[in-house]
């Protein structure tokens, strides 16, 4: 637990990006001693540009221990076992987060989202409606906008929209809370897929009698002992959000035909589902879930189309950072597909992946995984060749297309061995396949 001020204590700050650096503003103005810690140069010159104090580089939890600090507020994706904590722990610092403190500020209620697949998309929409229904929400968590950052907003709404990751949720758990779905991702951090499973499960662990947790019905079958009310969701069987005779219906009642959805696949009929009854939970009509729905085109860097350049259409998936969400992707779009494919290793498995990689003419591949993926797609007779970077696959992909492809970046991998973030990787086919089209 913190503590209700943290007014002349040691706080460090382990691992210095956005986040950390919007918390860093509300401990000091605590009246906190603020101290960073982080491995790379680039988190440094952030911190000198901020005035903070603290070591980076190679040494730089030797130096995190050297400090001695009474609070330690760890980065999300951080391994927790680390021995360098571990001896942090046993020296008396207590080992926190920001969502900790997140929830340890806040004071109004928190919807807050996870999944393994469909976060954001599902969080955008609850936010879009709640906003046409005209009630004030602050957006915030693994979105993008920091949750120690919109405590800056309280006096001006009524509830928090959070999207959380695995990393987040610790010991505490929101009022209306939403578990998309459960599948194997992240294991190069979580020691297994039931730790990973069970970090998922923790944003209804802490729920009072008077919670609403929204999930999949798929998942009620492996639910632990549940406190609150439960409302499932599922685009083939009946549910308190489903669909029925082409339509979503919510609470029985017809809310709009699947139709009229302007997002592409099955899996975003699931997040709607979801987003419905979420949105429902936090007092939106039907009208105002309908009108989103109408509207709502989706998120950057999911299944965006970029361009559309001699009969050859240029998909966007960067958000692809598993199997699964490529799979989606597949399933979503008319092949044949040009498939860019590769990055980060997870150590997640691809056999399925390759398995259900028909309609791959072929597929161009870079990174750790694309060098996992080369002899799975061989063995299913798939054309495929690895690249040297990202760049290079990205203009052999144009290259290879042929009028009614589709060249499309569904890499089924993290994009930490060549970018920041899937973002990132993302803005960059776009620049590359523009700078094509456009030529």
């Amino acid at each position: 637990m913190l503590p209700q001020s943290l007014r002349g204590r040691r706080a460090a700050l382990v691992g210095y990006g956005r986040a950390h650096r919007a918390l860093a503003l509300r401990l000091a103005a605590e009246g906190a001693q603020v101290f960073a810690f982080d491995q790379s140069e680039e988190a440094a010159a952030r911190a000198r540009e901020d005035g903070r104090e603290g070591s980076f580089g190679a040494g730089y939890l030797e130096a995190l221990r050297a400090l001695r600090p009474e609070f330690a507020f760890l980065t999300p994706g951080m391994r927790k076992d680390l021995p360098a904590l571990a001896a942090l722990g046993a020296d008396g610092t207590v080992l926190t987060s920001e969502t900790a403190y997140f929830f340890a500020r806040r004071r109004r209620p928190v919807l807050g989202i996870t999944g393994s697949a469909g976060k954001t998309t599902t969080t955008t929409l609850v936010g879009r409606m709640l906003a046409r229904q005209g009630i004030a929400a602050a957006v915030c968590g693994n979105i993008g906008r920091p949750l120690s950052e919109a405590l800056g907003d309280e006096q001006q709404i009524e509830l928090y929209v959070a999207e959380f990751s695995s990393f987040q949720l610790l010991q505490a758990s929101p009022e209306i809370a939403g578990l998309l779905n459960i599948r194997p991702n992240h294991l190069d951090i979580h020691p297994s897929f039931e730790d990973y499973a069970e970090s998922k499960w923790r944003i209804a662990r802490f729920q009072g009698e008077e919670g609403v947790l929204v999930l999949h019905a798929a998942l009620l079958a492996s639910a632990p002992p549940l406190r609150g009310r439960v409302e499932c969701f599922d685009a083939g069987a009946p549910a308190d959000a489903c669909v029925a005779a082409g339509d979503i219906v919510l609470h029985g009642r017809r809310v709009l035909p699947v139709a009229e959805l302007r997002l592409a696949g099955r899996h975003n009929v699931e997040n709607a589902l979801a987003a419905a009854l979420l949105a429902s939970a936090a007092g939106a009509e039907e009208s105002a879930i309908a009108e989103e729905l109408r509207s709502f085109q989706g998120v950057a860097h999911r299944l965006e189309l970029v361009a559309v350049q001699g009969g050859v259409r240029y998909v966007n998936d960067s958000i692809a950072t598993a199997p699964d969400r490529a799979l989606a992707a597949f399933d979503a779009l008319e092949g044949p597909f040009v498939w860019l494919a590769g990055g980060y290793d997870k150590h997640l498995d691809y056999h399925e992946l390759a398995r259900s990689a028909k309609d791959v003419r072929f597929a161009c591949l870079f990174g750790p995984v694309g060098k996992t993926l080369l002899p799975l797609l061989d063995a299913q007779g798939i054309a495929a060749q690895l690249f040297d970077g990202f760049d290079a696959a990205v203009e052999a992909a144009a290259r290879a297309a042929q009028p009614g492809d589709t060249v499309l970046l569904s890499p089924a991998a993290a994009s930490y061995d060549a970018f920041r973030n899937f973002e990132e990787r993302g803005e960059r086919f776009r620049q590359l396949v523009l700078a094509r089209t456009s030529a």
